[in-house]
């Protein structure tokens, strides 16, 4: 009886942390499903991978670095 306990709180901060990882994706212009999803699959690895990845750039703007130069 007490390993699944231990296996349902486990789970349950697995999937906390899944909902967690979405909603940072979300302010790091990413998808929430795309990183829940790999979050409950890859786990640690993903939340891991989505903190360290440079935010993506809102659609519709350019990167500062691919602006080309105006000659004046």
């Amino acid at each position: 009886m007490d390993e699944n306990v231990a296996a349902m709180y486990v789970g349950a901060l697995w999937i906390s942390v899944a909902l967690l990882s979405g909603g940072y994706a979300r302010t790091r212009n990413r998808s929430a499903w795309t990183w829940f999803v790999l979050t409950l699959i890859a786990g640690p690895l993903a939340l891991l991978l989505l903190v360290t990845w440079p935010p993506r750039q809102p659609r519709g703007e350019e990167a500062p670095w691919t602006r080309r130069a105006t000659s004046p």
